[in-house]
């Protein structure tokens, strides 16, 4: 039962060869031929081109043939102008969907736009959905630390790695509404940002610093009734994602989460999947949203949670 009229999904550029390839493997496995990469740096693009075998390489987005798909994977900045270039054209966006941009968002977004915030797709975290109660209030904590050699705000990193975590337990829990955010200094130059979210019922605490050891860290305690839950993660740089055993009343619940080609990789390679899949017409718009996708009005939600309504 196909839910939609989408025309074949066999083909794809993608514009962004840094973040933007880690799409590939998923495209491959989906039997989408990449036929273009498109990069500021040219050089760039001819290079990774040839690397992978795709036969165009360019700068321009007038430049790339005709596709099915294009991925997005550009600075944030660029992605209002490209989504509306390439509207009739079925989408993946990277996120953030538009990150701290002044514009408006669109009045009315392309129905073939999907943002992609893979949390959801971890091992780990589909453990813990099988531990929560259906409609039990939930307090959530959440702590993300990042130390990373990259010329961000301390607004644009939260973006770029905390809403990775956040994104999930939004997914989760509900639409946000801000209570309450707080930017300090603190000692040794760390920035840090606070947040507290309501999400009908259920409630978020977000803690995020810049400093520390390099690398991302990201702590995530969730409470329901008498039951606590804990997960840790961190990416090290030369190494692997890695996660810890999910502790439930601190018992472990699996042997933690690993995997030498990057299990983040990998649950990055199950949402584009998921979503190809959709476009093709194999899974509604409603089951696409509840295995964890993100339409733009459930993307803004991130920039909803740090900027507030």
């Amino acid at each position: 039962m196909l839910f939609n009229n989408t025309p074949a999904i066999n083909s794809a550029a993608i514009i962004g060869c840094n973040w933007g390839l880690v799409h590939l493997g998923a495209l491959q496995q989906s039997q989408v031929e990449v036929k273009a990469l498109l990069d500021l740096d040219i050089n760039k693009a001819l290079h990774l081109a040839k690397q992978h075998g795709i036969a165009a390489a360019c700068n321009n987005i007038n430049q790339l043939p005709p596709v099915d798909l294009v991925i997005i994977a550009s600075p944030a900045a660029s992605h209002l102008t490209l989504i509306e270039h390439f509207k009739h054209t079925a989408i993946i966006c990277e996120k953030p969907l538009m990150g701290l941009s002044e514009t408006q968002p669109l009045s009315s977004w392309p129905q073939n736009l999907w943002v992609n915030y893979a949390f959801n797709y971890l091992a780990s975290a589909q453990l813990i959905n099988s531990l929560l109660e259906a409609d039990q209030p939930v307090k959530a904590h959440l702590s993300s630390q990042v130390n990373l050699p990259l010329n961000f705000t301390l607004e644009q990193w939260f973006l770029e790695t905390a809403s990775h975590p956040l994104s999930w337990l939004l997914h989760k829990l509900g639409e946000p509404k801000q209570l309450s955010s707080t930017k300090c200094q603190r000692q040794h130059d760390n920035q840090h940002l606070s947040l507290k979210l309501a999400c009908k019922q259920h409630q978020i605490e977000v803690d995020f610093s810049l400093g520390g050891s390099p690398g991302i860290f990201h702590q995530i305690r969730l409470t329901q009734g008498d039951n606590n839950i804990e997960l840790q993660g961190e990416y090290v740089p030369g190494q692997a994602w890695r996660f810890a055993p999910v502790l439930l009343n601190g018992v472990a619940q699996n042997r933690g989460e690993y995997h030498p080609q990057d299990c983040w990789l990998q649950a990055n390679h199950r949402s584009t999947s998921s979503i190809i899949e959709h476009l093709r017409g194999h899974s509604s718009k409603q089951e696409l949203l509840a295995a964890g996708g993100f339409s733009p009005n459930k993307a803004l939600w991130l920039e909803q949670s740090l900027m507030g309504e």
